[in-house]
């Protein structure tokens, strides 16, 4: 059996790769040298590790039967390709606490002004008490807050675990309601979870469903509240979001995952289509929200457990519902 490893290795992951060829010594584990050799390796491959392909890789792939997507977003793949060949998806949460933090992180700046006022007192432009303690320099504290939390998953309930900190009352947003520890009230209602809050964390899922859940109409509702999203861009309406937070209907956001992306080699581009990143009373992140060394170490561990257990049982840990797109 081959497993092609598509996907950037830092040396955890090749000292995890070494692990499994030790334990498994008639699997060939593959990392390619390059694009080339991954595209011809990929006929040969029963098992791709990667989040990214192609309707005419997967296509190519004549003998793929699994793919393990090494984090948990697997809305970059041609689901209804993979679906028609049978081939399980596999993907983690290993780095979901860690997205947790910088959910709060953003939260934190954001409504603390951090960014705004440090851009200021660098310009000699002060705020508070020694600018005359104008009302309008006020921030805002996180304590005792209203929250809602849209997608109690792994990352969800972790944000829901920090939140009890800062004492807040949350509303979790889902499509089943059941009890979720640490989390107050469970709904199944979109608009009353945004109702709720005054904070929203976006922690969704990116599926044909939830694309475009915070619409336009729903973000010109939003008035004075924050909304922090460490999902996916595309699950709020681009244009609606830099209108609500021009126009300040928004109090502010918080942002690690976008709309545009560096493609190829180029790493210069900005995230929208809109100036967002102009505005004021937003914290902008590049969707850095698993990338430290716990975070990294969290999904590789995860996706080598995936591999073993498929390797041992013909099935990995966590086999994602293609119907459901999670």
């Amino acid at each position: 059996m081959t497993v092609l490893f598509l996907t950037r290795m830092i040396d955890y992951f090749e000292k995890r790769i070494e692990d499994l060829r030790a334990e498994f010594p008639n699997v060939a584990f593959v990392v390619p040298k390059n694009r080339a050799e991954a595209e011809e390796l990929l006929p040969k491959a029963e098992a791709v590790v990667t989040g990214h392909l192609t309707e005419e890789q997967v296509r190519k792939a004549s003998k793929l039967r699994v793919i393990f997507v090494p984090w948990a977003g697997v809305n970059a793949l041609p689901l209804d390709v993979i679906k028609q060949r049978g081939i399980i998806v596999s993907n983690n949460h290993g780095n979901g606490k860690i997205v947790a933090e910088r959910a709060i992180a953003l939260a934190l700046a954001v409504m603390g002004r951090i960014v705004e006022f440090h851009n200021d007192l660098a310009k000699g432009i002060w705020h508070g008490y020694e600018a005359g303690a104008r009302k309008e320099d006020f921030w805002f504290s996180l304590q005792n807050k209203k929250v809602s939390i849209l997608g109690l998953g792994t990352i969800g309930k972790h944000i829901a675990k920090l939140l009890k900190g800062f004492d807040c009352e949350i509303m979790g947003y889902k499509k089943t309601v059941e009890p979720v520890e640490l989390v107050d009230h469970v709904t199944n209602n979109l608009e009353e979870a945004i109702a709720f809050g005054k904070v929203i964390f976006v922690a969704l899922p990116l599926t044909s469903e939830t694309r475009g859940i915070i619409s336009s109409e729903i973000l010109r509702t939003m008035h004075g509240k924050f909304l922090i999203n460490v999902g996916r861009g595309e699950l709020i309406d681009e244009r609606g979001l830099y209108e609500a937070l021009r126009d300040g209907i928004l109090a502010g956001a918080g942002i690690d995952t976008w709309y545009l992306y560096p493609e190829g080699e180029e790493t210069v581009r900005l995230p929208s289509r809109y100036p967002i990143h102009t505005l004021k009373n937003v914290v902008i992140s590049p969707h850095v929200g698993g990338f430290t060394i716990e975070g990294q170490m969290g999904r590789i561990d995860e996706t080598v457990e995936n591999i073993r257990h498929y390797l041992l049982t013909g099935r990995p840990l966590n086999v994602v519902d293609l119907e459901r797109e999670y």
